[in-house]
């Protein structure tokens, strides 16, 4: 009797597996493998069954049947609870689609998929182990995916464009255009404002170089910057109006532009590069802004008709040749903070009458005023320690000089072919006089330190030489 009863208490628990696994099966939660027909479960269930219960007690027998049947409670727990949430979700989704808006999702493991859910990928197959499961979503691979793709749309967007039309090649960026190449003939040019609805911000080196028929050009006040030989060598150009916001204007911009006759350069441009206005031998009258601070080698080299009275009182540095043969230029009022010099950086100025070096001054190059032959007033401040070779060489106007107690070296030719230098005052300090230093001066008389070293020819030959 009590075999027959453990019998059907068996028989039982089959029966209730089998029927919960053939639902779990078409509800989806189940999935992965073909499913195994009722006969063949019954089957394995039994062969298992009569296995185990070959070797356990009666005793042991009940208490194992007893954890299947709780072990099956369990499992079909979990099992409505997956069904539920499904339902649920499923609804939520209907009532989103009859709204017209996102369906929220119930899952708080992983997002409800919309579609099918037995085709949005297999449960967990050890999710009963812990009473737990998950489905496996594509809707993060495809979040991932198209922000990918619009990453590389942007990106193949902002790529700048090269580009052209019937008078420029000009780069395209997403918010501004650089010009490359001037392709036009005309003889008065006003450089547009928008290419294809960007500002030009820009003309890049030699845009408008060796044009043979420009003659006058405007620039917008959207340019903020000129390349290198922007305009080298256009040999027409004669009026040029640079943009009010220009910040950089490049080395050899107008270099060679030898009718070029005026140009305003705007405040926000503070250094004058290498060969900007090379060769420019027409530039008359030209307007520096304040705020320069530079003026770069060969800047103004040659520039023989131009007028410039001053420099700008912001002015640091004169490159080498900077104004070298600018013979028209007569200079009357020198920077308060200027600081260096450059090689031949006033050489043949003519016209400059009168020359003041501040304090802040610590270094004159070679032959940097060489051939100032209109210099008649000559003030050097204390703080230059050297006079280098050939300075003030032939600068015929100086009648009279007295050097800072600062100079301690005086170079070759420093004051060489000085015909009208009659007076000189040469400090203490001073320890080393070059060769030639005063040849071909008119002084009769100097004195000197007695531990200064100096050449047979420093001085006139029939200057006396007296010590400290």
């Amino acid at each position: 009797m009590e075999k027959l009863f453990w019998g059907m208490i068996g028989a039982c628990t089959a029966a209730f597996g089998i029927l919960l696994c053939m639902y779990l099966n078409k509800i989806g939660v189940i999935g992965g493998t073909e499913p195994e027909t009722a006969t063949e479960i019954v089957s394995n269930l039994e062969t298992d069954t009569e296995t185990e219960t070959a070797f356990l007690s009666p005793e042991e027998l009940a208490a194992e049947i007893q954890s299947r049947v709780e072990n099956s409670q369990s499992k079909y727990a979990d099992a409505m609870l997956v069904f539920e949430e499904e339902s649920a979700a499923e609804t939520s989704r209907e009532e989103a689609r009859e709204n017209n808006r996102p369906a929220v999702s119930t899952n708080i493991y992983s997002p409800i998929p919309t579609g099918d859910p037995k085709t949005n990928g297999d449960v967990d197959s050890n999710r009963n182990d812990g009473h737990q499961y998950f489905l496996e979503s594509s809707q993060a691979d495809e979040e991932s995916s198209s922000s990918s793709s619009s990453s590389n749309t942007d990106e193949e967007e902002n790529e700048p464009q090269n580009k052209k039309n019937n008078e420029y090649e000009y780069i395209l960026y997403t918010d501004h255009v650089v010009i490359k190449k001037y392709l036009g003939t005309a003889s008065s040019l006003d450089i547009p404002e928008t290419i294809d609805g960007q500002p030009v911000t820009e003309l890049g080196d030699s845009a408008f170089a060796s044009s043979k028929t420009l003659v006058r050009v405007y620039i917008p006040d959207t340019v903020v910057k000129m390349g290198k030989n922007v305009f080298k060598s256009c040999e027409l150009l004669v009026d040029a109006s640079l943009s009010d916001y220009l910040t950089e204007l490049g080395e050899g911009a107008f270099d060679s532009c030898s009718r070029l006759v005026r140009v305003n350069i705007p405040e926000g441009v503070t250094v004058i590069n290498k060969k900007t206005f090379n060769e420019c031998s027409d530039l008359k009258t030209i307007s520096l802004s304040s705020d320069t601070q530079e003026i770069g080698d060969q800047a103004f080299n040659n520039c023989e008709r131009m007028t410039l009275t001053k420099l700008p009182s912001s002015l640091r540095k004169v490159g080498k040749e900077a104004f070298n043969g600018c013979t028209a230029m007569a200079l009357t009022k020198w920077p308060t903070d200027l600081e260096e010099i450059g090689e031949s950086a006033f050489a043949e100025c003519a016209a400059i009458e009168i020359v003041t070096l501040p304090a802040t001054v610590s270094k004159i190059s070679d032959s940097a005023f060489i051939n100032c032959s209109g210099i008649t007033e000559l003030s050097i401040k204390s703080g230059i320690e050297s006079i280098p070779d050939s300075a003030f060489s032939g600068c015929t106007g100086i009648t009279e000089l007295t050097l800072p107690k600062s100079v301690i070296s005086i170079g070759d030719s420093a004051f060489s072919g000085c015909a009208a230098l009659a007076e000189v005052t040469i400090p203490k300090n001073t320890l080393s006089i070059g060769a030639s230093a005063f040849a071909n001066c008119v002084f009769t008389e100097v004195t000197i330190n007695e531990k200064s070293s100096y050449q047979e020819n420093s001085f006139p030959s029939s200057a006396k030489i007296n010590f400290y």
